[in-house]
This record gives C-alpha cells, structure tokens and sequence, in this order.
C-alpha cells in the first residue's frame, strides 16, 4: 500500500499457492532459485497462473579454476550438477520470463561484472537476463550494456558504501 511501483519477492516459495499468496498481496513478480531447481515444473505452474512476465527465475554461478561454470543452490552452498547453458534454456522451455544469473566470484567485489559468462548467457536465451555481481562504478555498468545483449544490471554495494569497505551512505 506505500509502495507505487513494481515489486518482486523473492525467498522460500515452493508452490504455486504461495506464489498466489504473494501475487494477491501486490507484487507483481516472484523470485525463485531453490525451488526452480528441486522443482522445475513450478515454473511453468507459475507462469500458466500468471504469465512469464511474473517469473524471475534466479541462478547462482561460480568459475572453477579451469574456466568451467557451476550452478548453486542453497545460497551459493551447493554445487549442482546442472549445465549453466542447458539450464537457462530449459529454464526459458518452462516459462520463465526473466533470468536473474548472480556470478558468486564477483559478488560484492567492486570489480566489474564477468562479462564473458553473462555474454555467452544472453546470446543462448530470448528472455530478459539480469547481471548481479560486481558492479564497483559506472564503466562497469557501461561496459556490460555495450558488451553484452542483457537487459538489465543489479547494483548493491555500489549504491550503498561510499567507497568498497567504507560506511553506509
């Protein structure tokens, strides 16, 4: 009721009742990233209720010492066996309208997004793609959106700290 422009919510949904739930309350978008994995049928239970628009399906993704990627679950605890490249399609099979892909190795770092992974993510899908992790200044952001074909940066520590490791704004 205070809030006049789109939420999402994102956090523990397993179902499509609890999706409903969030949906009837006002948010306009649900967030999933453990339960996308356990249960992909959800998905697309969630997109037939709502539309794609209303499904952000989040992937967490960490570079291994030889180059290679792996999914996460469970707060980048878990390494999954999935392919990063045949999971975001069938991701997009299923449904959803929005990839959020949060790289780990570059989370919180103020060193750039990893413009290679997050390339190769949005030449492989026909959805929105969200970049998460990195973003340290404003070349950062550019270089992204110039060299890559997503639609869309999440900023965190940048538009919180002064500077990395220094007071909250």
């Amino acid at each position: 009721s205070e809030c006049f422009m789109p939420l999402s919510y994102g956090g523990a949904i397993q179902s499509c009742d609890q999706a409903k739930k969030i949906f009837s309350i006002g948010f306009e978008k649900v967030v999933i990233n453990n339960s996308s994995i356990c249960k992909p049928n959800l998905i697309t239970e969630i997109a037939n209720y709502s539309g794609s628009q209303s499904i952000i399906v989040s992937v967490d993704i960490k570079r291994n010492i030889f180059g290679n990627y792996s999914i996460y679950s469970n707060n980048g605890t878990e390494k999954t066996s999935l392919d990063l490249i045949s999971w975001i399609k069938k991701i997009e099979c299923l449904g959803a309208g929005v990839l959020f892909i949060t790289s780990i190795d570059r989370d919180g770092t103020w060193n750039g997004y990893d413009i290679e992974i997050m390339k190769k993510i949005s030449d492989n899908v026909n959805i929105p793609v969200i970049a998460n992790g990195g973003a340290g200044n404003i070349k950062h952001i550019s270089d992204i959106i110039i060299g890559t074909n997503i639609s869309a940066v999440c900023l965190g520590s940048m538009v919180v700290y002064q500077k990395k490791n220094m007071g909250v704004l």
